[in-house]
């Protein structure tokens, strides 16, 4: 359902994209009132530059909210799929396996490690007496 309403929104705000850069270039150059005419009239007469602000204004409006929307619906959707994804996820065994070895000490983990006898003590020599 939520994927169905977010390719809807989605087609509109492409079409609400377009209309509005239509509308903002039909709109006339306010600054060009002093060398090339009136700055107030249009190529659709006095009264179109206030209905064409109006218009802009509100695509300006309808973009940001379609946009807020399709927001809201992706992070709520990735949000319900990463929950149900969790909440669905077997717990494996916390079990080591009997013949695995830790790789830096090639000692298995499972049992304690073998230790070495120590080397004999070294005997003193003994003061040989010299002949006579």
């Amino acid at each position: 359902m939520l994927d169905i309403l977010s390719t809807i929104l989605t087609v509109i705000l492409i079409i609400v994209s377009i209309l509005m850069i239509i509308v903002i270039l039909l709109q006339s150059n306010r600054a060009a009132g002093g060398m090339f005419g009136s700055g107030s009239q249009t190529a659709f007469g006095a009264g179109s530059a206030d209905l064409l602000t109006k218009v802009t204004g509100g695509f300006a409006v309808a973009f940001l909210v379609i946009s807020f929307l399709l927001a809201m619906i992706k992070t709520s959707g990735r949000a319900t799929s990463a929950a149900t994804m969790e909440l669905n996820k077997d717990i494996p065994a916390q079990t080591a396996p009997a013949d695995a070895k830790n790789p830096a000490t090639g000692v298995n983990p499972t049992t304690q490690p073998a230790t070495q006898p120590a080397a004999p003590a070294a005997q003193p020599a003994q003061p040989t007496q010299p002949k006579k």
